[in-house]
């Protein structure tokens, strides 16, 4: 018989309140040099006056990444894989981009809404056509005038949260499990798309992971932090080159190790060098 063991507080707590572990979620940490994503954004906007950034390279290479593992495009509807048409990235948008004090700004910080737009095919497009679509609908989410945010918004703010939460599960489940539009709500089928991506850089912020929200059905969340000299080992010496973190929240259930390495491989080579898969007008 095995001898009884004592347990610290803290441990008799931890086994009384946490439950087996059932999250799915595999996080990735990555550093990509970000001279050639830099330079490129640089010089698209030149050529096509178009304000692409880093994070519109990103979510490129991202939906590549994604679009060369068939498997993995898709939602599960009753243990069943069904999959996506296209390949959409779903970008994140602050309603504000810079930095307030919540105190002295009658809680502004808090109160500062997330909202976001869909790429359609972003695999397909170059990154200064994912940046004028992203811009517009941007622009119409900041300026109030983007009449499905505003709904929606109405929608939420009205609703006490043990009404929201019910009715956010039957929406879910109609525009992202079922693939259906509900037009009075101005929702379209499969709003959060395949994949989000955010950025966090933009707010000085390093690096970040962030869960994949439980309204959407996108199999994996990219973070884009602050782009900042790291120490890298290059011939043998240690040196400073300008990285791009990227924060990689990944479901388990549809990627596994062996996706994983090919799709990062695939989003590196793609951000090694955009210019080659997408040459500048």
């Amino acid at each position: 018989m095995a001898a009884k063991k004592g347990f610290s507080q803290w441990r008799k707590v931890a086994m009384a309140t946490w439950k087996r572990p059932q999250d799915p979620m595999i996080r990735i940490s990555l550093d990509i040099e970000a001279a050639a994503p830099v330079e490129y954004a640089r010089a698209a906007q030149r050529a096509t006056g178009e304000h692409v950034t880093v994070t519109h390279i990103v979510g490129k290479a991202v939906a590549r990444a994604i679009a060369s593992m068939p498997g993995v495009n898709g939602r599960i509807l009753f243990g069943n894989f069904l999959p996506n048409p296209t390949t959409d990235v779903f970008f994140l948008v602050s309603l504000r981009t810079d930095l307030v004090d919540g105190e002295r700004e009658g809680g502004e910080a808090a109160r500062t809404d997330l909202s976001g737009a869909k790429v359609t095919a972003t695999d397909t497009k170059p990154p200064w056509t994912i940046a004028a679509e992203l811009n517009a609908r941007a622009e119409k989410i900041r300026s109030r005038h983007d009449p499905t945010f505003q709904r929606t918004k109405n929608i939420t703010q009205s609703l006490p949260p043990f009404v929201l939460r019910p009715m956010l599960d039957v929406i879910t489940f109609l525009v992202e499990d079922l693939g259906l539009a509900i037009p009075p709500l101005g929702l379209d089928a499969r709003p959060f798309g395949s994949v989000l991506v955010s950025n966090v850089g933009m707010l000085g912020l390093e690096a970040a992971f962030a869960p994949l929200p439980a309204i959407s059905r996108a199999v994996a969340t990219i973070i884009v932090g602050e782009v900042a000299p790291k120490a890298v080992v290059e011939d043998g010496q240690v040196v400073a080159r300008d990285m791009i973190p990227l924060g990689v929240s990944v479901d388990h259930r549809f990627i596994d190790g062996y996706q994983g390495g090919v799709m990062m491989q695939e989003l590196k080579e793609y951000l090694s060098d955009p210019a080659k898969y997408d040459p500048l007008p």
